[in-house]
């Protein structure tokens, strides 16, 4: 699943990161193994996120990009 499916509130790890935005997400923080969730949705193109205690707006095209898996409550 992508970020763009992601709800608000649950916590998701990255898995990868696809497609001609990769470097720029990366350098960003949004790296594969790291704990990501979706402070709000504002619209259908604007996507709030936490990551590594940042809160970062991200496009739809961007959150495209972003390939999660939702984490367990265990991992959590």
């Amino acid at each position: 699943m992508t970020l763009l499916e992601a709800i608000p509130g649950i916590k998701y790890e990255i898995v990868a990161i696809i497609g001609p935005n990769r470097n720029r997400l990366s350098e960003m923080g949004f790296n594969p193994g790291c704990e990501i969730s979706v402070c709000s949705k504002n619209s259908e193109e604007y996507r709030v996120v936490n990551c590594r205690g940042y809160k970062i707006g991200l496009r739809k095209e961007e959150t495209q990009c972003i390939l999660i898996t939702e984490l367990s409550h265990d991992e959590v």
